[in-house]
């Protein structure tokens, strides 16, 4: 399993730590760094897999007697953790890209960090900054985002009317502002949902209007998340779909940030989150033969039989006899 970002963060920290308190009971440093002792000695453990090498005299050196009878840590061979941290000219660019990207859609309470940061960073690569490099970002109303941004530096709530892509539908929600993200070309806002009673993610080129509410936000216990796993959530009775699109449809891949599982033909095979069954069946007869569904089975041949009577509807016409 990876190690989390929060793990890496401890495990960095951790090497200092014990460089400075050489014996130190492996309890104490639990209670230190607010984790169970058994972390700590997991942390330890990874500790000695790690250095500027892979042989001898290149990695941290645990005293394992000390750490196996006594559950005491003392740790050497890790001077190379206190030294200041280089990169070099291309890792130092694509920190600049990153945080210009970051400057675009950070808040006011974090755009002074962000200035900070890259006055830093561009000063020390001087002619190396890379000025010709171009961070795209899907356009948002400049009013959303003014609101967004003010709703979020004054802890206020925000009404919005949004989009909502996988039901075709639009609502008024009241939101409390946790913070703003890019991902994959678009900006987000994480935030409490009111209406469904849970954290959600909002996309905010389908916030169509943004108004800050004179209510402060609720105190609650939240974590910022960026959606680096489990980005999408599935509401109660949403349907996993499959689906067979030709070129003219291929809109449906970004629109519905649909999964590509095959392109390598005209043809190519999707998956995405459907709100119901209904939302399918509207999405195949307004695609006109571009979609076709092909799983989940009853699905597929429900929304078949749906095409098949609207078209035997029509005056003259034959029900038709492909799936889609």
């Amino acid at each position: 399993m990876r190690p989390s970002a929060r793990d890496v963060q401890r495990r960095l920290a951790l090497v200092p730590y014990l460089r400075s308190k050489q014996g130190v009971s492996v309890d104490e440093v639990a209670r230190e760094f607010n984790v169970k002792p058994r972390v700590i000695r997991k942390d330890v453990e990874q500790l000695m897999m790690t250095g500027v090498g892979a042989h001898g005299g290149e990695l941290i050196d645990i005293d394992l007697f000390a750490f196996e009878d006594n559950d005491r840590i003392y740790i050497s061979n890790a001077d190379f953790m206190t030294r200041p941290m280089r990169i070099n000219g291309g890792e130092a660019a694509a920190l600049i890209v990153a945080l210009r990207a970051l400057r675009d859609a950070a808040g006011h309470a974090h755009a002074d960090v962000v200035d900070s940061a890259l006055s830093k960073l561009q000063g020390a690569v001087g002619h190396q900054t890379p000025e010709s490099v171009a961070v795209v970002v899907e356009p948002v109303d400049h009013d959303v985002l003014g609101a967004v941004r003010r709703a979020l530096g004054a802890g206020r709530r925000l009404e919005i009317v949004y989009a909502t892509a996988s039901r075709d539908a639009v609502s008024t929600r009241q939101v409390d502002p946790i913070a703003m993200f890019v991902r994959e070309g678009h900006e987000y806002l994480d935030a409490w949902c009111h209406s469904a009673e849970g954290q959600r993610f909002f996309r905010l080129d389908r916030i169509e209007r943004a108004e800050v509410l004179d209510t402060p936000v609720e105190s609650r216990t939240v974590v910022p998340r960026r959606g680096d796993a489990g980005f999408f959530s599935s509401g109660e009775g949403a349907l996993q779909v499959e689906l067979e699109i030709t070129p003219a449809a291929r809109w449906v891949v970004e629109y519905y940030d649909a999964e590509v599982l095959d392109d390598s033909g005209d043809l190519w095979r999707v998956s995405l989150v459907a709100g119901d069954e209904a939302w399918v069946r509207r999405l195949a007869l307004r695609a006109a033969g571009s979609i076709r569904v092909l799983a989940p089975d009853t699905v597929r041949s429900n929304v078949t039989e749906h095409v098949r009577s609207a078209l035997a509807a029509y005056d003259g016409l034959t029900p038709a006899t492909e799936e889609f």
